[in-house]
């Protein structure tokens, strides 16, 4: 583990999901340093999603209903403005060795990003085993 994500996964909280939830609703004033009103509607969000070779899977129709489900669990939140969506790379490689996770890593850390918040249709297609304890806090940390 990098040591960035090992400093963020020992600061970050249990329940990542509550914490964002429960800031949206309160409305918070800012997100990372950029004004926002935090009115329903302006998170922007980036869309990851994930399938492990063309042979077995179709790209479009996967990414499509992956998209679909990101975008049903945003509803009311915010939209999805940018995607990342690798393409023959399996789960249990870290996401800094799929290229378009190690994409949206290397922009979180920008400050003219390009997101607020990352969505994931389908958790199982992004993480395995316990890479979702490393990444979720690193995003965190990065605001």
């Amino acid at each position: 583990m990098l040591p960035s994500l090992m400093t963020a996964a020992a600061t970050a909280p249990d329940d990542l999901f509550t914490v964002w939830v429960d800031g949206s609703a309160a409305g918070r004033s800012r997100v990372r340093g950029r004004p926002s009103s935090g009115a329903v509607g302006e998170v922007r969000f980036a869309f990851y999603g994930r399938i492990s070779t063309e042979g077995y899977q179709d790209p479009v129709s996967s990414r499509r209903w992956q998209f679909e489900i990101a975008e049903f669990l945003i509803h009311g939140h915010g939209r999805i403005g940018v995607e990342f969506f690798d393409v023959g790379y399996s789960r249990s490689l870290s996401w800094h060795d799929r290229p378009a996770a190690a994409q949206l890593l290397a922009e979180a850390l920008r400050p003219d990003r390009r997101f607020d918040a990352v969505v994931i249709g389908e958790y199982e297609r992004a993480f395995a085993g316990r890479q979702a304890l490393q990444v979720l806090p690193y995003l965190q940390a990065q605001g």
